[in-house]
């Protein structure tokens, strides 16, 4: 069974990220020395949990999940198995043992028509030496590109039909991502003659988003969980909706608060909280009608003339993991995190070291 590794207490991480490389499957089964069912571990399990510093593999072990025993209604288990996108179901005696793995094609999880729309043309100018070679969503963190754990979190979700927006160093992506069928997804590219900015690449777009839609931006990474955003987009009724994130500045001085040069009160080093755009939208379509083709345009002035028009338009806040790699320092932080998500595999398709 290709998808079952024994567990023991010396086990690493690395282990396990290493064995799902090498057999190329995105979950895993634990079983003990006895083949007792330890548990399930899928990267999206071990993506989350970097992202919430964990270190242990026990840590990450999904201990119940879904599982065929003898007294199992087989159908049943089946469907709430696909409902749950648990792409394997184990199927353990009245001991807990291992007998098999159940694998459920991809084809047969359940999908969402929502399209994805990755904004991932920029030219990543702020990186300086680092996209002198490769464009921003391609670098990489631990074993994957930026890009590619953007396409795992929608594909787990669901979501698989992404069109992506490119303009730099095109043929990379293209070339690292084909058709979409090895990650699970449908992709479509559209070429920027030149930079659009971040709403403007929509204009290219003729038809297919014929229902509520997500944009993202190809340089950040989270937890988000997209059907949850897109339901309150849909509770909402909105037109559209951002994604916010809490963003808290302290001042490095005491403030002083004055009136007619009489001192009111003194705030020592405050924080100031501000909720800041998090690259991360769901649009209807009727809004690709206010974005005129091949000009640029960012989705902030796309918003302002929406709340100009009064348009219906909604903040959701993430509370999940979010960060934004578009400046060194923030790239850097992003890295430290996933030191633990770094194989032997780093270059198994681009090769980074020179």
């Amino acid at each position: 069974m290709n998808s079952v590794l024994t567990y023991h207490d010396d086990l690493s991480l690395e282990d396990v990220i290493r064995t799902m490389e090498e057999r190329t499957c995105g979950s895993l089964v634990l079983i003990d020395a006895e083949a007792h069912l330890v548990g399930l571990i899928t990267d999206g399990d071990i993506r989350r949990g970097i992202l919430d510093h964990k270190e242990e593999v026990k840590e990450f072990i999904q201990t119940q999940p879904i599982c065929l025993s003898p007294d199992s209604h087989r159908p049943s288990v089946i469907r709430e198995a696909q409902s749950k996108r648990q792409a394997f179901i184990p199927e353990v005696d009245h001991a807990g043992k291992l007998v098999k793995v159940i694998e459920i094609p991809s084809h047969h999880l359940p999908r969402h028509p929502n399209k994805v729309v990755i904004m991932a043309g920029g030219l990543g100018l702020r990186l300086g030496e680092l996209t002198r070679r490769f464009p921003k969503p391609m670098l990489p963190l631990g074993h994957k590109p930026v890009l590619h754990i953007i396409v795992d979190s929608f594909v787990e979700q669901g979501f698989t039909d992404i069109y992506m927006c490119l303009h730099y160093k095109s043929e990379i992506i293209k070339e690292y991502f084909g058709d979409g069928s090895n990650f699970g997804a449908q992709i479509t590219y559209f070429e920027e003659p030149q930079p659009l900015g971040t709403a403007g690449p929509l204009g290219m777009i003729s038809e297919g988003l014929d229902e509520p839609f997500f944009v993202m931006n190809g340089d950040l990474v989270t937890t988000l969980n997209f059907e949850n955003l897109l339901h309150f987009h849909l509770e909402k009724e909105a037109i559209a909706t951002m994604c916010t994130h809490e963003y808290n500045q302290r001042l490095p001085y005491g403030v002083v608060n004055t009136r007619n040069s009489k001192i009111l009160s003194l705030e020592e080093k405050p924080y100031h909280k501000y909720f800041v755009n998090a690259g991360i939208y769901v649009l209807n379509p009727q809004v690709l009608d206010l974005i005129p083709t091949g000009e640029y345009l960012d989705m902030t002035a796309l918003f302002d003339g929406m709340i100009q028009q009064d348009l219906p338009v909604n903040a959701y806040i993430i509370n999940e993991f979010w960060a934004d790699i578009g400046q060194i320092r923030d790239y850097e932080a992003a890295q430290e995190v996933f030191t633990h998500y770094r194989t032997d595999h780093v270059a198994t398709r681009i090769d980074y070291r020179s």
